[in-house]
C-alpha cells in the first residue's frame, strides 16, 4: 500500500470514528426535511409505494434509510447511520476531485482531512441529502474532468450514471449535470482537445447513461402527477420566493389541515398543496421584485461560498483583474491537455477551472429562496474551492522560484485555515442548537405516550432546531395537523387536533389556558408544577367543536 493510500485510510477511519461519536451525541436531533425523508423511508421499507413517491424529495436518501430499517434499526437511528454513510460518500467524492485536478499528495492529504472534519459536522447538523448529492456530484464531475472521459466509453457511461444517481439524491443535480457536461465537452471542442463529433459523442453517451438511471424515477413522478415531471421542488421554492403581497410560505406549516391518510405530515409531499404561484411577467412590480431577488440571492450565495473557503474572494478578485486585462473566462484552463504535452498542475490553467462548478450552483439557485443559514446548498462546491485554492497557491509559488518553499509552507497553513476555520466557527456558534428541539420532542413524546394521551397533534412549538410539535407527531406516529402564523382559540379548536403544542411563554399559551374546552396537560405530563415550568413547551388537550 502506498503512503497516500495509507494516509487516506487513516483519515477515513478517523472520519468513521468521528461520525459514530457525533451521531450518538446528536441521536435525537431532528429537522423538518429530515422528518419527510425518514417517513418516506419507512414507506419504502413497508412497501407502501403510493405514499413513498414524492416529487418534492429525491428518493435516494429514503432508499438508504429503508434499507437500514429493514435490518432492524429504529427509524431515527437509521437516519443517523444513513447520514454517516453520506459523509463517507462526500469524503470519497472530495478525494476524487483533488485527484482529477492532479493535486500533489500533500494537498490531497490536507483536503481529505478538511473534508472529513466538515463531513462530521454536516452529517449531524440536519438530516438531508445535501452531503449525499454533493459527494455524488463530486464523483460525477471528477469523471468528466479526467482525460480519458473524451476517449473512453466506459468513463462516459460511468460519469452519466453518477450524475443520474446524484439526481436521485436531489433534483438540482439534473440541470447541474447537463450544464456541466455541455460546458466541459464544448470547451474541449473549442480548445482542440476533441473533434466536433468526438466531443458531442462524449456528451451524448454521458447523457444516455444519465437518462437510463434517471428516467424510471421521472416516469414514476409523471404517472403520479399526470404530467411530465422530473421534480416539483423548483415550482414550490419559486412560489415561496415570491413577493410578500400575499402569504406565500409553505401551506403545510402555515395552515391547519389534515394530511393524507397514512401520512404524519403533508410536508412529506407538499406538491399538491395550494401554493401562491407568481411570475415576474405579471406586472412591473413583480419584475422589479425579481431583479431585487436576484441581486439579494447573488450576495447571499457569494457569502455562503465564503463560509466554505475564506480565500476564494481573494482568488476571485485576482481572476477578475486578469479577465479585465487579458479577456480570460472563468472556465479558463483545462484538465485535458493535448496529447504529448503534459502540464504541471499549476500550469494547467488550473486554479480558475474548479470555480466553474461553484458558479453553476450559484446560477441555479439565484431565482429561488436562498437564506444565510442554507450553507448546505453549496456543499458540492467545497472540494472545488479547495482545489482552486491549492492550485492558486502552487501557481504563485511557481512564479517565485526563490521563495516557492516559503510560499507553499505558509500558504498551506493559510489554505487549511481558510477551509477549517469556518467549520470550527460554525461548531462554536451553532453548538448543539440543532438538537434542542429533537431532544425536547423525544422527552415530550415519551411523556404523552406514558400518559396514554396520543392523538392528532397541531402547533409548531418552535425551538432552536425546529418545529417540536411536528417532531412529537413523528415520534408518536400521529398525524400533524399543521399550524397558523397567528392562531386563535377558534382556529385551534376547529383544527381537529386532539393535542396542541405551543411555547410556554407565548401569548397564545396564556390565552389557551383560560379558554373553555381546552385543558392544560401539565398535571398529567409532569410530576409537579416546578418541573413543568422548566419545560419550554406546554401541551393542551383540545375538545373540538
Amino acid at each position: 500500500m502506498t503512503r497516500i493510500r495509507r494516509d487516506l485510510c487513516v483519515c477515513a477511519a478517523a472520519l468513521t470514528f468521528g461520525l459514530a461519536l457525533a451521531g450518538w451525541y446528536f441521536r435525537h436531533a431532528l429537522n423538518s426535511d429530515g422528518v419527510a425523508y425518514l417517513r418516506l423511508g419507512s414507506y419504502w421499507a413497508e412497501g407502501r409505494c403510493g405514499l413513498a413517491v414524492s416529487g418534492c424529495w429525491g428518493p435516494l436518501l429514503s432508499w438508504l434509510v429503508a434499507a437500514l430499517v429493514k435490518t432492524g434499526l429504529p427509524l431515527l437511528a437509521a437516519g443517523r447511520v444513513a447520514m454517516a454513510v453520506t459523509a463517507l460518500v462526500f469524503f470519497w467524492g472530495c478525494v476524487t476531485v483533488y485527484r482529477a485536478f492532479d493535486l500533489p499528495e500533500v494537498w490531497v492529504r490536507r483536503g481529505a482531512w478538511a473534508a472529513a472534519l466538515a463531513g462530521v459536522y454536516w452529517s449531524v447538523h440536519v438530516i438531508t441529502p445535501d452531503l449525499l448529492v454533493s459527494g455524488l456530484i463530486a464523483l460525477a464531475a471528477s469523471r468528466v474532468l479526467q482525460r480519458h472521459w473524451l476517449t473512453n466509453d466506459r468513463a462516459r457511461l460511468a460519469a452519466g450514471a453518477l450524475w443520474g444517481l446524484a439526481y436521485l439524491a436531489k433534483a438540482v443535480a439534473f440541470p447541474l449535470g447537463i450544464f456541466f457536461i455541455l460546458l466541459t465537452s464544448g470547451r474541449a471542442i473549442l480548445r482542440g482537445h476533441a473533434g466536433f463529433r468526438a466531443g458531442w459523442r462524449t456528451a451524448g453517451m454521458t447523457f444516455l447513461a444519465l437518462g437510463v438511471v434517471a428516467a424510471p424515477w421521472m416516469l414514476c413522478l409523471s404517472l403520479k402527477y399526470g404530467r411530465p415531471v422530473f421534480s416539483t421542488s423548483a415550482r414550490i421554492v419559486y412560489a415561496v420566493a415570491g413577493p410578500p403581497d400575499v402569504e406565500r410560505y409553505h401551506p403545510a406549516t402555515r395552515t391547519f389541515h389534515v394530511p393524507d391518510p397514512g401520512r404524519v405530515t403533508s410536508w412529506e409531499d407538499p406538491s399538491t398543496m395550494a401554493y401562491r404561484t407568481w411570475s415576474p411577467f405579471e406586472n412591473k412590480q413583480y419584475a422589479m421584485y425579481e431583479a431585487r431577488l436576484l441581486l439579494r440571492n447573488a450576495a447571499i450565495c457569494l457569502w455562503l461560498l465564503t463560509t466554505l473557503n475564506l480565500l476564494w474572494p481573494v482568488m476571485a478578485a485576482e481572476w477578475w483583474g486578469g479577465w479585465m486585462r487579458k479577456g480570460r473566462n472563468v472556465f479558463g484552463g483545462t484538465t485535458h491537455p493535448p496529447e504529448g504535452k503534459p502540464a504541471r498542475p499549476e500550469e494547467r490553467g488550473g486554479w480558475t477551472r474548479p470555480l466553474g462548478l461553484a458558479g453553476l450552483l450559484v446560477l441555479l439557485y439565484l431565482p429561488f429562496v436562498v437564506r444565510l443559514t442554507e450553507q448546505r446548498y453549496f456543499y458540492a462546491a467545497f472540494p472545488f474551492l479547495f482545489a482552486a485554492a491549492a492550485l492558486w497557491l502552487m501557481k504563485m509559488a511557481a512564479g517565485r522560484p526563490q521563495q516557492s518553499n516559503r510560499i507553499l509552507r505558509a500558504g498551506g497553513w493559510l489554505v487549511m485555515a481558510g477551509v477549517v476555520a469556518p467549520v470550527l466557527l460554525a461548531v462554536a456558534f451553532v453548538r448543539d442548537s440543532t438538537k434542542i428541539a429533537g431532544e425536547c420532542a423525544h422527552d415530550l413524546a415519551g411523556r404523552i405516550e406514558a400518559a396514554h394521551l396520543a392523538g392528532p397533534i397541531a402547533g409548531s412549538g418552535t425551538l432552536p432546531g425546529g418545529r417540536t410539535g411536528m417532531y412529537v407527531a413523528f415520534l408518536l406516529n400521529q398525524p400533524w395537523y399543521g399550524d397558523e402564523l397567528q392562531p386563535t382559540i377558534e382556529t385551534v379548536k376547529a383544527s381537529g387536533a386532539r393535542l396542541f403544542v405551543v411555547n410556554r411563554e407565548s401569548t397564545l399559551a396564556t390565552t389557551l389556558a383560560r379558554a373553555p374546552d381546552v385543558t392544560d396537560l401539565d398535571r398529567k405530563l409532569f410530576a409537579n408544577a416546578e418541573e413543568a415550568e422548566k419545560f419550554p413547551l406546554i401541551v393542551f388537550q383540545v375538545d373540538s367543536p
